[in-house]
């Protein structure tokens, strides 16, 4: 049972955090071992400021001193914190993100995404490892020294719990699918709220995308004519390559058409003198 007097401390320190910060998030520890959690929060010190307890009096605390942000308790639960930040969103998401670190998997966990062991050699000598291989769904086989796998195999697909003998093989393997760190769920900036999978961008191709949309842009501006500080330069060096095509063009038209040679010999020569007649 959550004490009056534990409500209102929170609540209290939450109004505080609130007036310093305005962006507030929710975020997730429980990837994140207990011995780095320290580690973590120094190295976000002055960017950002985490509140941890348990979850519904979070949610009691917060509903009470932002109730502008009601949106965000839907994703406190547990292993739930509060982050205050002057952080936009984005760059939120992307500090903590920098912080995280691969982890190995364990059963029962949550693949992130297809998690796939690639074809080829490994390092694990021949042995009682085929049967686990083969447990864990996997085609290999011995070739001289070394156990090969035969194809790409997906040992969990995203969403899935992942298996014991995936676990262990992929143990083995030194293939490390998880992240510890903590995890932002979603943040509430300005009134909008932002969630997990509009804050996880990829930059270079969300820059590779603008780019090939302004250079389409600005291609389609110039076929149309429409005239901007993009554009001006362009349309002008268009026109002008134009206008020096055609003044060729019409040039060669009026030129003087050239006499046949056979023709301008035979005007130029001199009549022969016609002998008198005797």
């Amino acid at each position: 049972m959550i004490s009056k007097q534990e409500k209102k401390k929170l609540v209290q320190e939450l109004k505080a955090e609130s007036k310093a910060y305005p962006v507030v998030a929710v975020a997730s520890i429980a990837s994140l071992p207990s011995r780095n959690f320290g580690a973590v929060k120094k190295k976000i010190r002055g960017q950002a400021d985490i509140v941890f307890a348990r979850h519904t009096l979070l949610k009691m605390a917060l509903e009470e001193a932002r109730p502008e942000t009601k949106e965000l308790l839907s994703f406190l639960g547990n292993g739930g914190v509060l982050v205050f930040t002057k952080l936009p969103a984005f760059k939120l998401y992307k500090l903590f993100k920098q912080n995280k670190s691969k982890a190995a998997a364990k059963p029962g966990q949550i693949a992130p995404y297809d998690i796939i062991v690639p074809a080829g050699e490994t390092s694990l000598a021949p042995g009682p490892v085929l049967t686990e291989l083969k447990q864990a769904k996997i085609d290999a086989r011995i070739q001289g020294t070394k156990v090969v796998i035969v194809k790409d195999t997906v040992v969990a697909k995203k969403g899935d719990a992942i298996s014991d003998q995936a676990a262990k093989i992929l143990s083995k393997l030194g293939v490390t699918p998880m992240e510890n760190g903590i995890d932002v769920k979603a943040v509430w900036e300005n009134g909008l709220l932002y969630k997990q999978d509009v804050l996880d961008v990829d930059e270079f191709a969300l820059v590779e995308s603008l780019k090939q949309a302004h250079a389409s842009a600005v291609n389609l501006a110039v076929f149309a004519g429409i005239m901007n500080g993009t554009t001006a330069q362009i349309i002008i060096a268009k026109a002008a390559r134009q206008a020096n095509a055609l003044q060729k063009l019409v040039d060669s038209k009026q030129a003087p058409a050239e006499k046949p040679a056979e023709a301008t010999t035979a005007a130029e020569a001199p009549v022969a003198e016609q002998a008198p007649s005797a």
